[in-house]
């Protein structure tokens, strides 16, 4: 196996894993949404700010691990 392979496949693991995570958060946000409505409670849905906020850490991470996989000079 190639480098570019191990990578590759390493890669679609943590994104995998990640995605698999996210889903769990979202879940469970989702499912205490809906306990909070049927309490009565007002709910206040993500708005676009949130939505922004959350791709920009989402891709800082993403910037964050592709530094620590670049080569460095000495």
């Amino acid at each position: 196996m190639t480098e570019r392979t191990r990578l590759i496949l390493i890669g679609a693991g943590v994104g995998a894993t990640l995605g698999l995570v996210a889903a769990f958060v979202a879940a469970d946000a989702l499912t205490i949404r809906e306990q909070e409505a049927e309490a009565g409670e007002i709910v206040k849905r993500p708005g676009v700010g949130d939505w922004v906020k959350f791709s920009v850490a989402a891709l800082t991470l993403l910037r964050t691990f592709a530094d620590l996989m670049s080569p460095k000079l000495k």
